[in-house]
């Protein structure tokens, strides 16, 4: 038998979704270090479902939003052990081949949200780091003839474990950057963003029950079909 629920609830869930992805948004523009992130607005975020599924999204540029969906599924497919993600993970990657988008300048955070020990929705954001490495300042070279060439790939690297930052990953992203502290300061908006889209998510699932809010999401994402 299915289960019916109030659709003015199911509404205000949806619609509530949609404000914390622009919180998201509003979230990493005020906190990110770099000039192209803040006043360009070369980023975007969003929300997906526990299966990667987008189900709202930020301000930001359509390409960009519509890379998020298929950068947690790449990370879904990847780690796809039990305990290998967890709640407070977050992973990254910058690899168009592996979930990411157009160039490896681009980098994509994901974290997943838990409620009672069940994963039930992914926050996400993407933005344009400065610098990655590779043959030219910017890595964006007119003559590269390899991807190797543009700078470090990270093919959905885990950079928190619980919560806490693996300083290992750290060290390799700034020692591979020309602008470490830009990197890092553009990096930890980004976490700020996702961890503002967790809170919320978590918010919601809290006022109207779990079995409401996913039934929200599948609801959302059949309408959209």
């Amino acid at each position: 038998m299915t289960q019916s629920f109030d659709p003015i609830t199911i509404e205000i869930i949806q619609s509530s979704l949609q404000a914390a992805a622009d919180e998201m948004f509003a979230a990493m523009r005020h906190t990110a270090m770099s000039a192209i992130i803040y006043e360009v607005l070369d980023m975007g975020t969003g929300i997906t479902d526990k299966d990667g599924e987008l189900a709202g999204s930020g301000a930001g540029i359509p390409a960009f939003v519509g890379v998020l969906d298929k950068t947690v599924k790449q990370v879904l497919r990847k780690f796809n052990q039990p305990g290998e993600i967890e709640p407070g993970d977050i992973f990254l990657t910058n690899d168009p081949y592996n979930g990411g988008v157009t160039h490896l300048n681009d980098a994509v955070l994901v974290m997943p949200v838990f409620a009672d020990g069940e994963l039930v929705a992914w926050t996400a954001n993407i933005a344009h780091w400065n610098d990655v490495g590779g043959m030219v300042p910017g890595s964006m070279s007119t003559d590269a003839k390899e991807i190797f060439q543009e700078g470090m790939i990270l093919a959905g690297v885990k950079l928190f474990t619980r919560g806490k930052p693996i300083r290992s990953v750290f060290d390799i992203l700034t020692s591979n950057c020309r602008m470490p502290d830009f990197l890092i300061g553009d990096l930890w908006a980004g976490v700020a963003s996702i961890r503002v889209g967790e809170r919320r998510v978590l918010e919601i699932v809290n006022k109207y029950g779990k079995d409401v809010f996913l039934q929200a999401v599948k609801d959302y994402l059949d309408y959209g079909e």
